[in-house]
């Protein structure tokens, strides 16, 4: 199928089930995400994901952390990193060794395992945070944790992937390693201090244009630029675009107008895409996959990361459920994860029937997350501020 027919199926399709699900009390993603699979290789076999799609793929996530970050200030933002580094930390040491530890009981050679353990680490920073703005939870305590541990987990994720790769490419992993770093911690360093200047000056000055939409394209011209500097300097897009939101978010939210459009953007067309996309990488066929392996990976998954979590979390917060929630909150697997496999596949590092139980266990941890989210969110016990409206 050629692909504009595609991408109109896939969205009609996407949206009709994420309103489904959404009027049954779950995030709108897990529809879209059904959608994916339904339309794709995995049953009915209408639509394939290919790079055109995989392209607007890549939009939607970028424009998603872009918009996420629109929603937060900058002040609460940085209050929540000292938690989101405790979380992040030990909710990147517990899958890591618990699934290298796994993998080495199941039979695995030591790379394999610890490919394993790299995969169960790294959290789906796009995934977590459409989660908590379908839910409604973007701005709380519990919220805010979420989000900065993500982001910190995910820059840990371009680390390990970086360690990864020089082990397939036999390269010095010491020195590789020293240069990510000192990359991503120079952009980061200096987006959040000149950088932020930068990009604030130049929005205003787009302000006075005569163009009426040049704020609008302006916003999404540095949105896409910083993203795409965040990858140059070795971290992933989502990053640069979540933090290039993250300073321009009192200025674009003070013109209420624009504000909404850029969301209406985003979740009306590009979001929904990334999902479904998700869900297009469904395997078509199962017949080689060990039951017992795929669920012990996919509830070591969802075990080590709430653990993890709570662990971060409960100095902070001195709260078992708010803690409890942090940890769900990291259970997805994503983006970044999925790169982990391909590269590891593509490498030789992974047989082909354990990359393809991996790719289940991680889009597995995208579909449940959310709804073990509204489960937790919506208990009467959870000890949660009232939450502020996500949009």
């Amino acid at each position: 199928m050629d692909t504009l027919p595609a991408l109109l199926i896939v969205l009609v399709v996407a949206k009709v089930l994420g309103e489904l699900v959404e009027r049954a009390g779950f995030p709108a993603l897990v529809g879209e995400i059904a959608a994916g699979a339904l339309l794709g290789p995995a049953l009915l076999g209408i639509v394939t994901m290919d790079d055109t799609i995989g392209t607007f793929a890549d939009i939607g996530l970028i424009v998603l952390l872009f918009t996420s970050g629109l929603q937060l200030n900058m002040r609460s933002f940085r209050n929540s990193v000292r938690t989101g580094f405790s979380v992040a930390l030990w909710g990147v040491i517990i899958p890591l060794l618990g699934g290298t530890a796994a993998g080495l009981v199941l039979g695995f050679g030591h790379v394999e395992s610890l490919v394993i353990g790299i995969t169960l680490s790294i959290t789906s920073i796009g995934v977590s945070l459409r989660s908590l703005i379908d839910l409604h939870q973007l701005k709380t305590d519990v919220g805010l944790a979420i989000v900065s541990a993500a982001v910190i987990d995910d820059a840990i994720g371009i680390v390990l992937l970086g360690s990864l790769s020089a082990l397939a490419l036999k390269e010095s992993q010491v020195s590789n390693l020293a240069v990510l770093l000192l990359l991503a911690a120079l952009f980061i360093g200096l987006l959040l201090t000149v950088g932020r200047r930068a990009l604030v000056w130049v929005f205003k000055a787009s302000q006075k244009a005569h163009t009426h939409e040049m704020s609008y394209s302006v916003a999404l011209v540095l949105g896409l630029l910083t993203a795409v500097l965040s990858n140059g300097a070795g971290l992933h897009y989502a990053i640069g675009a979540f933090l290039a939101g993250l300073v321009l978010g009192d200025s674009i939210r003070s013109d209420q107008t624009l504000y909404d459009s850029l969301f209406d953007l985003a979740f009306g067309f590009f979001v929904t895409i990334f999902f479904a996309s998700i869900g297009l990488l469904f395997p078509s066929d199962l017949s080689h996959f060990s039951v017992f392996l795929l669920v012990a990976l996919f509830l070591l998954a969802l075990a080590t990361k709430t653990a993890g979590g709570l662990a971060g979390a409960l100095p902070a917060f001195k709260n078992y459920r708010k803690s409890f929630l942090v940890g769900l909150g990291l259970c997805p697997r994503g983006e970044v994860a999925l790169v982990v496999v391909k590269v590891s596949l593509a490498a030789g590092l992974l047989s082909a029937a354990l990359f393809s139980t991996l790719t289940i266990v991680i889009i597995g941890t995208v579909l449940v997350t959310p709804l073990l989210l509204a489960w937790g969110f919506s208990s009467p016990k959870k000890g949660q501020e009232s939450p502020s409206d996500a949009r």
